[in-house]
């Protein structure tokens, strides 16, 4: 068979299983199967395929009619202009979680005076690992510490992966445990005279969500469930995390004078929530909501 006929039946198959651009998927997984670009695929459409390669096609078509989402099959997803290893361990970064990049970075170079920046349930390691390819990139980091946490330990492990890959995995001290719990304790970390940036891209699904999947979120069933889903309508563990900043804000421990910014991600349906369980947890906080680029509210930035 050629590469045309073999994409033919192959998106005639997705069709039939309502998976979402069913074309597109078809060539990304052969161009994966065969090493070669999509543009390949177009110019040498009657190139005749061997049996070995079609069955390897087939099977990953067979995972994708599943549901199964393309990053898994292909063992690694582009985010933030950079390529990141990803498996069932961690979640599938999201192209609205580049917001969180992009305001970090902002802060960042508008303000260059030393910082420690702490990524809360990094997964796999894309928005810490970004956060220092970018800035490094830019200005010296001599003077900034980069810290992340996950409570999975398989999580952690392709986060290192990630930051060897990167090559910035001696610029990031990775802690295994709840939140902030793994770093909130050591002093000679947080006692530090510099302004703290902690990124939070916490579980915020909700059970209803969670039942309710339609084939275009089907995906989320392959994804690890404590890197999803919560209680409390999506905001257990973001409470959880807003109650660890407040406990850092008042520790006498901590040389710390109101240099404390925290960036959350959250799903828009939960702004009012979030807006009024910030309020009641930080009441002297200041904080305002960002819009991602298809205008919903993504992101709360909370300065202490």
């Amino acid at each position: 068979m050629t590469i045309n006929q073999v994409l033919a039946v192959a998106t005639q198959k997705l069709q039939k299983n309502n998976i979402p651009n069913p074309n597109m998927d078809a060539e990304i997984l052969l161009a994966r199967v065969l090493k070669c670009s999509r543009e390949y695929l177009i110019t040498h459409f009657d190139k005749n395929l061997n049996n070995q390669k079609i069955r390897l096609f087939e099977k990953y078509i067979s995972r994708r009619v599943k549901g199964e989402p393309i990053a898994y099959i292909m063992g690694h997803k582009e985010f933030y202009g950079l390529d990141f290893f990803v498996n069932k361990n961690v979640l599938v970064p999201r192209p609205e979680t580049e917001l969180m990049v992009d305001e970090t970075l902002e802060l960042l170079t508008r303000n260059r005076q030393p910082a420690t920046i702490i990524d809360i349930g990094t997964g796999s390691g894309c928005v810490i690992i970004s956060l220092v390819k970018n800035f490094k990139s830019k200005f010296p980091i001599s003077n900034f510490q980069f810290l992340a946490t996950d409570i999975s330990k398989p999580a952690l492990t392709i986060a290192r992966k990630n930051a060897k890959l990167h090559h910035v995995d001696k610029k990031i001290r990775l802690f295994h445990g709840d939140l902030l719990k793994p770093i909130i304790h050591k002093s000679k970390i947080l006692n530090y005279k510099s302004k703290m940036i902690i990124t939070a891209n916490l579980p915020y699904g909700w059970n209803s969500w969670k039942n309710n999947c339609s084939m275009d979120t089907i995906g989320l069933k392959f994804e690890p469930p404590i890197a999803l889903f919560t209680e409390n309508k999506g905001l257990k563990i973001i409470e959880g995390f807003l109650k660890q900043i407040k406990q850092i804000a008042n520790s006498k421990k901590i040389n710390f004078n109101s240099n404390l910014l925290a960036l959350i991600e959250f799903d828009p349906r939960q702004t009012i929530m979030l807006k009024k369980l910030i309020k009641k947890i930080l009441p002297d906080a200041k904080f305002k909501i960002k819009k991602d680029l298809s205008n919903h509210n993504r992101l709360a930035k909370i300065l202490i």
